[in-house]
């Protein structure tokens, strides 16, 4: 019942990590992650945070298989933003001296920071602040 739910969270709530990786530039997948991580935090209907955070940090007794199954999740879209900013290394996107994959970690780990700081009380304003300072941050050529 667990998977059918995150399954379903992750098409209804998270779709915009799939277009995302279609934008046409690394900068754009990172602009296009940061925004609508915060456009979802600001959505007043939903809660904020992350399931999917919560659950891959932390388990209660007999929980194994639906940590395990939520980490999973996480690494096959993790993977795929790192196969997404790889090609853009290869396109010449950035600055050669990037490694693709710590860049791709790199901002994978802002988003999940932004849904902790949302569901710590971060304001939207603060949440934009912190999408801003990261991309001001960007190695585009």
């Amino acid at each position: 019942l667990f998977r059918h739910v995150l399954d379903h969270y992750e098409k209804e709530k998270t779709a915009y990590m799939q277009s995302a990786l279609d934008e046409p530039t690394a900068r754009g997948v990172a602009e296009h992650l940061l925004k609508n991580t915060i456009a979802f935090q600001a959505d007043k209907e939903n809660p904020k945070g992350s399931m999917s955070i919560v659950y891959s940090m932390s388990s209660a007794p007999g929980d194994e298989s639906v940590r395990s199954y939520v980490v999973k999740r996480g690494v096959f879209w993790r993977q795929k933003l790192i196969d997404r900013i790889e090609r853009a290394k290869s396109d010449g996107d950035f600055r050669p001296e990037y490694n693709a994959r710590y860049l791709a970690l790199s901002l994978n780990a802002t988003t999940d920071g932004l849904l902790v700081a949302a569901s710590s009380g971060a304001t939207v304003k603060e949440l934009h602040g912190i999408a801003n300072t990261y991309l001001t941050l960007w190695p585009a050529k």
